[in-house]
């Protein structure tokens, strides 16, 4: 099945990427849009996104245009700084294109047209091109012939395509000049990964996201390092890899994001969603008025005002009555000595229960009986998801949703990482104080008991990320599946009680090492495929995450 990840990443910037999902690779060669200055073709390779998580992001190959909210749209930011390295994966160069009804003249030049990956019409114009960056055709921009040995993964990316829709502008050009002036050797790639990471903490910080930690309060100070940083994205970033964009919002970006915060303050979410949904509660008054052009807009305005004045002030009542009733509870419970109240009981009831051998047939839970030390047919349990208020690298508490399905709605597993800490770890000093020693793993079972709930973890190890990775000097650490003692069984499995975990985080593939290793159209190791293909895989925390 042939789907398409379609994200609107910021007003200026629109990516259109065809994905295959598992079921083939298209025939065709798919691009990446980069509104409105560039146009790459890539060779065609698979995606694999989580399918659950992001299945409203996949749509159809054929379908024009997704139906996304605008804040859909604008989350797709954290996304792509770790789908493009898999995205813009090289894979062969297609074989050229053989005319049966080319003249004999033709057919004489092909050979050394092919063998210098030029088309028997760009190499009659080779003489009048080579001397500038503009494309003597509509399919691949001329470049210097000194640098042709340097840039053989460019002429792949730069490759032509089967369709028509595939074709470069007439007026394409593309300044490696200015590129390797900043980035030197550095693979487009990568380039292009960093961009997008770049922007994902950029845009974070306009729009107030809560990432690892919670946004810092908008200052003046605040409002000229984000100015700064937005000058910086401009000039290090958009113009060497995507060429000059000449767009009214760019300008605003470089030159007026200063000016307006200090004319409107914090930019709440970066855009008018929350002014533009008080339009929902003003229209269903509309009925009621007289729909008299020149009246309508006031009796809207007189009725939605006195509603919502009413509205307001029976919630207020409401909370003032749940409180007073909690207060109640709470006295009652001191005199009783402390004991719980029945509000407050832990409830077993509707809870399902699963023995002890039915949940070991879930992944990695294969010696769940001896880490329990309890008998195969003894019944537990078990939750699908837990809500918790979750403590952030910085402090902040966040409520945060721990889930942990086998048969997520009857599509597929659902199995969240998480952050916990154990008793006789030695803390962490660094730089900025003595902090614990934070432990990463996936939570394949909830467990309820009555004193508290458990989480059956399988442990992630932290490894050192490649040099110069663009997302791990943007704090994405680097994991691999920690491998236990052989007798321990395949995988190291740890029981956490809930008050040890912090917060949830969310793991997505290294798709960069993935393709070194298996090429381009290989997919993540799902889990049912043999340990071995497992243990090898790696992955990112995508520190760019927007929880709130």
């Amino acid at each position: 099945m042939c789907l398409a990840l379609n994200v609107h990443v910021c007003p200026w910037l629109r990516v259109h990427v065809p994905v295959v999902f598992e079921a083939r690779v298209d025939s065709g060669c798919p691009c990446i849009l980069l509104f409105p200055l560039l146009y790459l073709p890539f060779s065609p390779v698979r995606v694999s996104l989580p399918l659950l998580l992001w299945r409203r992001y996949l749509v159809a190959a054929d379908e024009l245009q997704a139906n996304f909210t605008g804040k859909q749209q604008r989350k797709g930011v954290f996304i792509l700084p770790h789908a493009v390295s898999k995205v813009f994966a090289l894979g062969h160069p297609k074989p050229p294109k053989i005319f049966e009804d080319s003249s004999a003249e033709d057919e004489e030049e092909a050979p050394s047209a092919r063998q210098s990956g030029k088309s028997p019409k760009a190499g009659a114009q080779g003489d009048r091109g080579a001397s500038s960056q503009k494309a003597p055709t509509r399919r691949r921009p001329a470049k210097d012939p000194a640098t042709t040995a340097n840039d053989t993964s460019a002429e792949i990316i730069f490759d032509k395509g089967d369709e028509s829709e595939d074709e470069l502008p007439k007026s394409f050009t593309f300044d490696w000049d200015a590129y390797r002036a900043v980035w030197g050797d550095t693979p487009y790639e990568d380039a292009v990964t960093a961009l997008f990471a770049e922007y994902a903490l950029l845009y974070g910080r306009i729009a107030g996201w809560t990432m690892a930690g919670a946004p810092t309060p908008m200052t003046l100070q605040e409002a000229q390092s984000l100015h700064d940083h937005a000058g910086e994205f401009i000039e290090k970033y958009v113009r060497p890899i995507l060429g000059e964009v000449h767009t009214p919002k760019v300008h605003k970006l470089l030159r007026h994001i200063l000016d307006a915060i200090r004319m409107h303050g914090n930019l709440t979410n970066g855009n008018t969603s929350s002014n533009e949904s008080g339009h929902k509660v003003d229209k269903r008054f509309y009925r009621r008025t007289n729909r008299v052009a020149k009246t309508f807009t006031t009796q809207i305005a007189r009725q939605s005002q006195g509603t919502q004045a009413l509205l307001a002030r029976m919630d207020k009542l409401d909370a003032d009555a749940i409180r007073r009733d909690k207060l109640r509870r709470a006295r009652r419970s001191a005199a009783r000595g402390g004991q719980l109240t029945a509000l407050g009981k832990r409830c077993l009831r509707g809870v399902p229960r699963i023995t002890v051998g039915a949940l070991s047939q879930r992944p990695g839970l294969a010696r769940l009986s001896s880490l329990l030390d309890i008998h195969p047919n003894t019944k537990l349990h078990v939750l699908g998801r837990v809500i918790f208020m979750a403590k952030l690298d910085d402090g902040t508490a966040l409520r945060q949703t721990l889930r942990s399905y086998s048969a997520f709605r009857l599509k597929g597993t659902w199995f969240d990482v998480a952050v916990y800490t154990i008793d006789g770890d030695a803390p962490v000093v660094d730089e900025d104080g003595v902090k614990p020693r934070m432990r990463y793993g996936e939570v394949r079972a909830l467990l309820r008991y009555r004193e508290e709930d458990v989480a059956i973890v399988c442990d992630l190890q932290v490894v050192d990320a490649e040099e110069d990775c663009p997302l791990a000097e943007r704090g994405c650490k680097r994991f691999k599946w920690a491998v236990p003692h052989s007798r321990e069984g395949d995988w190291q499995l740890r029981v956490v009680p809930m008050s040890r975990i912090l917060r949830v985080t969310h793991v997505v593939p290294d798709f960069a090492e993935l393709t070194a290793r298996c090429g381009v159209k290989a997919l993540p190791a799902r889990y049912c495929a043999p340990v071995a293909e497992r243990r090898k895989m790696r992955f990112y925390e995508n520190a760019f995450f927007a929880w709130a």
